[in-house]
């Protein structure tokens, strides 16, 4: 298994075109105009999408509010690609299978969405550390260094009793924000000691790897206590490693993939052309490496950036789910050209995991998404290998 993590699109933004999928081509906008998705940019301006902008947008499931996140009058997050300017993925998509109910775990952000891709929740976190004043840090002089700065400070929810619990949950319902933050959200260390997948890999000595480029967004093994301080340090390794591992036979049992930021794909960071570049290259090292007929790999996207999407997320608790993002999943095994239409989320990729080698649950959310293997075949004539070459991005 090998899960790769990219940044900040939605599923609309994306495949919205694509052929059997449930996707669109115009948005709403808060004061109910129906716009169309003009065509996107290899970089572009990153609406807001924090947890209050995914509350902001969704609109109690009207989906209509994306134009409040920033660049609003410019309609930033109404904007799409068309097959061409992302061909490699839409031929992932159309030879393997994507999922067009994959909704992000959370309303947002980057962070906290990757605490679901390992814990399967957020232990209450809502965003990343408070705001500090342009040009000062935290005790580091670095930002978001979670346990490594007891200065940091990051919006959590309290814990609630049943009845604050029902009242948070219509207020999301209302999409009304500020009253949601001023009575049930406070400031508090984001250093946390839950459990986390790598534990039952560990306790079950199932080989692992969370291989992290140079991404600032996304540090988020130092959230975990024990995981930061303790020997499980030493398989947090560059994304360049998996490279080698391929090359080497040595790719383990389970893998998480984050790239550099410049090739992230986060919006007015890394270009779209030179973000699926290196996804390529990627997806042609596990294909022509010994590990490809015995590997599946999930590529989605952390949060919806602040761009649009219409289809409204299920509201299961608290935290979410958020808007949908896309989800291709690439192996030999995946029942080929499917355009899957269940509901998913990044907990159904460690549900997969935790089916697959027999391994309890973590959270409410894992236990009770599905597992995905329905997504595949075992017994079919395996999917074959599809080679691509990247493309030249001044051009993009």
């Amino acid at each position: 298994m090998v899960f790769l993590i990219k940044e900040n699109r939605t599923f609309d933004h994306m495949f919205g075109r694509f052929p059997g999928a449930d996707g669109a081509t115009t948005g709403l906008t808060c004061d109910g105009r129906r716009v169309p998705l003009r065509p996107a940019a290899n970089f572009l301006h990153g609406p807001l999408h924090s947890f209050e902008g995914g509350l902001r947008a969704i609109n109690g499931g009207r989906m209509n509010c994306f134009s409040e996140l920033g660049g609003g009058e410019d309609l930033w997050a109404y904007v799409q690609y068309r097959p061409q300017d992302i061909p490699s993925y839409w031929a992932y998509a159309r030879r393997y299978a994507l999922a067009d109910r994959f909704f992000s775990s959370t309303y947002g952000p980057t962070g906290i969405e990757h605490l679901f891709t390992i814990a399967a929740t957020s232990d209450r976190f809502t965003d990343h550390e408070r705001e500090r004043p342009p040009g000062q840090f935290g005790t580091n002089g670095i930002p978001r260094e979670y346990c490594g700065d007891r200065t940091e400070r990051a919006w959590s929810f309290r814990i609630l009793d049943a009845a604050e619990r029902t009242h948070a949950y219509r207020l999301e319902d209302d999409a009304r924000v500020e009253e949601l933050r001023d009575r049930y959200w406070y400031l508090r260390w984001p250093c946390i000691d839950v459990t986390i997948l790598p534990d039952l890999l560990e306790e079950r000595e199932i080989s692992w790897r969370y291989y992290l480029g140079d991404n600032e967004y996304v540090h988020t093994i130092d959230w975990i206590r024990h995981a930061r301080t303790g020997p499980m340090r030493r398989r947090v390794v560059d994304d360049a490693e998996i490279l080698r591992d391929l090359e080497r036979g040595s790719l383990p049992a389970v893998s998480w993939l984050i790239p550099d930021r410049e090739f992230s794909e986060h919006p007015s960071v890394s270009g779209m052309c030179q973000g699926e570049n290196w996804t390529v290259e990627v997806v042609n090292a596990l294909m022509r490496s010994t590990a490809w007929r015995h590997t599946a790999l999930v590529i989605t996207w952390d949060d919806f950036g602040g761009f649009y999407d219409h289809v409204p997320p299920p509201h299961i608790d608290l935290f979410g789910l958020g808007p949908r993002v896309p989800a291709i999943v690439i192996s030999p095994w995946v029942r080929p050209g499917l355009v899957y239409h269940e509901t998913l989320e990044f907990s159904s990729v460690l549900k997969l995991i935790e089916t697959i080698w027999d391994l309890p649950s973590l959270t409410q959310r894992d236990r009770r998404s599905r597992d995905m293997l329905d997504l595949f075949d075992f017994e079919q004539r395996p999917v074959p290998r599809l080679l691509r070459t990247t493309r030249d991005c001044d051009s993009a």
